[in-house]
C-alpha cells in the first residue's frame, strides 16, 4: 500500500470570523470580558470591532453619534481612540462597564461562598423579634493518655 502525498492544492482552510458566534447578548458580553482580562488594548480593540461587525456598523454608528467612516478609523488596527469614543461604543451596544477588584475568580468565589454560608446560618438560627443565636456543635473529647488501642480509637470517632 503507498502512502498518498499531500500537497497545498488538497486543503481547504477558511479563515476563522468570530462575528458568526456573536449572536446573543451574553456571547457578546463573554467575548468583551475575555478581551478586557487580556489587558492588551490592540486585543480589546479587535474584539470590539468583531462585536460592533456582527451587530451592524451602521446601526451601532449612528446609535453612538459617530460617522461610519469615522467608526471604521476609530477600529482600524492601530488606532488608539480616546476613552470616550469607547464608552460610546459600549453604550451604543447596550454595554455596560464594571470594575472589579484584580482577585482571582476562584478566591473571589470562595470568599462569596463562605459569606452565603454564614447568612444561611444565621437565617437559620435567628427567630422573629429576637437577637440571632450562634448554635455551635460540641468539641469531641480527645484523650491525651493512651491506654489501650481500643479507647485511643474511640476518642477519635464522632459521635
Amino acid at each position: 500500500m503507498t502512502a498518498r502525498k499531500f500537497s497545498t492544492k488538497d486543503l481547504q482552510v477558511s479563515a476563522f470570523d468570530p462575528v458568526t458566534y456573536l449572536d446573543s447578548d451574553e456571547a457578546i458580553a463573554a467575548y468583551l470580558e475575555l478581551a478586557f482580562a487580556e489587558n492588551d488594548p490592540v486585543f480589546l480593540m479587535a474584539a470590539l470591532n468583531d462585536v460592533i461587525r456582527a451587530r451592524g456598523v451602521a446601526e451601532i454608528a449612528s446609535k453612538a453619534g459617530l460617522g461610519r467612516e469615522s467608526l471604521y478609523k476609530t477600529l482600524k488596527p492601530g488606532a488608539q481612540p480616546r476613552l470616550s469614543t469607547v464608552l460610546q461604543l459600549l453604550g451604543a451596544l447596550d454595554i455596560r462597564l464594571s470594575i472589579t477588584p484584580a482577585k482571582s475568580a476562584r478566591t473571589a468565589k470562595k470568599t462569596a461562598s463562605k459569606k452565603s454560608a454564614a447568612t444561611k446560618r444565621a437565617r437559620m438560627t435567628s427567630t422573629p423579634g429576637r437577637p440571632v443565636q450562634a448554635k455551635m456543635a460540641p468539641k469531641p473529647a480527645v484523650t491525651t493518655k493512651r491506654t489501650s488501642k481500643t479507647a485511643a480509637t474511640r476518642s477519635r470517632l464522632p459521635g
